[in-house]
């Protein structure tokens, strides 16, 4: 993390340069909305909604889904990157069950996490109401714009009180009715992400059937 360290100092100095109307805290860099430390978990209550076109029925599932920050490593670009083992169980008095491992780091102007091979640019650096960053932009995928919606916000999420919560807009439909969709996620400060809304629905007709899904994570405990 020297490298990291050393860039954060010098983009502080440069922050701290800037006019008033356009200074950021240091702050509000805030490398720990990622809540990479080895070591740490975060465990999320799962609710999962799967529509069928075709029955016009809707199958739900609850589980558990754990994920922990698991060691370090050198990846393939010569950073320091973290290996995430992400675990799930049915029912509180089941063992937990690996389920698949994906990967994290920071640098000094983002968040990226590599799920099923595919690697994201969760958060962006510094901080800052109203951001907007393409998603997609070191994966093959089309350019998907992301946003902060709110940041350093007080919210209770699973139960638990959190004192410093963000919020990114990843995509929300403008047609409701025929696509619904809506992807959104929260991060807290010190524990990393909170919250994760995965919405995707559609119709052939206003009146017909949904098909797709409705997944929601939310917190329910962490440590570490």
């Amino acid at each position: 993390m020297r490298k990291v360290f050393s860039l954060i100092s010098v983009i502080t100095v440069i922050l701290f340069s800037c006019s008033k109307d356009e200074e950021i805290t240091a702050t509000e860099i805030a490398y720990d909305y990622a809540g990479l430390e080895v070591g740490k978990y975060v465990v999320y209550d799962v609710d999962s909604l799967t529509h069928n076109d075709f029955t016009g029925t809707i199958d739900t599932a609850s589980y558990q889904i754990k994920e922990v920050v698991d060691s370090k490593f050198t990846d393939l670009e010569g950073e320091e990157a973290f290996k995430i083992i992400r675990y799930r169980k049915d029912h509180d008095t089941l063992a937990w069950n690996l389920l698949d491992v994906w990967s994290s780091k920071i640098t000094a102007t983002n968040f990226q996490k590599t799920e099923e091979n595919i690697k994201y640019v969760k958060l962006i650096f510094p901080v800052k109401l109203d951001k907007t960053w393409n998603g997609n932009a070191m994966n093959n995928n089309s350019e998907q714009e992301y946003i902060f919606t709110a940041i350093n916000q007080s919210e209770t999420i699973g139960g638990i009180a959190l004192g410093s919560v963000l919020t990114v807009l990843q995509y929300d439909s403008p047609e409701k009715l025929l696509t619904p969709e809506l992807f959104e996620e929260k991060y807290a400060r010190g524990i990393g992400m909170v919250y994760k809304r995965s919405l995707s629905l559609s119709r052939g007709s206003f009146s017909g059937p949904f098909l797709g899904y409705d997944v929601t994570m939310t917190l329910s405990s962490y440590g570490g």
